[in-house]
């Protein structure tokens, strides 16, 4: 499977390495172009999230803010594959659904609102690790609650995470228990 992946802070290099670790090819795209050549370096990413690749993902992690996922989402989705899955990895999902739910419908590829429970007090993809959700909860904000086909194949691209379970719940009861 080849997978791209926006940013490579905690989340996103822990994605990454989870990943690469399973044998997968991961694109990704990070700000700071020394910490994409560290990245690779490193083995957990083999190459650049670009033009060129996004139309080769199968899966496509958004690990940034809200508003740049979305942004970023906006800016390239005449370029993800229509049979591509594109789940957000952001900490709130009413903006980023709002926004994206639309999008995918649009291009014809399928976006999930997602959040790992998953994290650690530092940041920085060199505190980044492949079992970071190893057994840790994963919440998912399908755009329709019914698709259990829909929910089994999220739930199969993101086996190398090794989560410990899922929840389904809505994009505002999320951001309200959260918060």
């Amino acid at each position: 499977m080849n997978v791209g992946i926006l940013g490579l802070g905690l989340i996103g290099g822990s994605l990454a390495r989870a990943y690469a670790l399973e044998g997968h090819t991961v694109y990704a795209i990070q700000r700071n172009e020394g910490m994409l050549s560290f990245a690779m370096l490193a083995g957990a990413v083999h190459g650049k999230l670009s033009e060129e690749t996004i139309p080769q993902c199968d899966l496509i992690l958004l690990a940034i803010y809200p508003e740049g996922s979305a942004s970023w989402l906006e800016d390239n989705a005449h370029l993800v594959s229509k049979d591509a899955l594109v789940i957000d990895c952001c900490g709130t999902k009413a903006q980023i659904c709002r926004r994206c739910f639309p999008l995918a419908q649009q291009y014809g590829f399928t976006f999930v609102g997602g959040h790992p429970m998953a994290g650690s007090q530092f940041s920085g993809f060199k505190y980044s690790r492949a079992d970071l959700f190893t057994g840790q909860p994963m919440v998912l904000v399908p755009p329709v609650f019914d698709n259990v086909e829909l929910l089994d194949r999220v739930k199969q691209a993101l086996k190398p995470c090794q989560f410990g379970s899922f929840s389904v719940t809505t994009a505002e009861d999320h951001d309200r228990m959260i918060a």
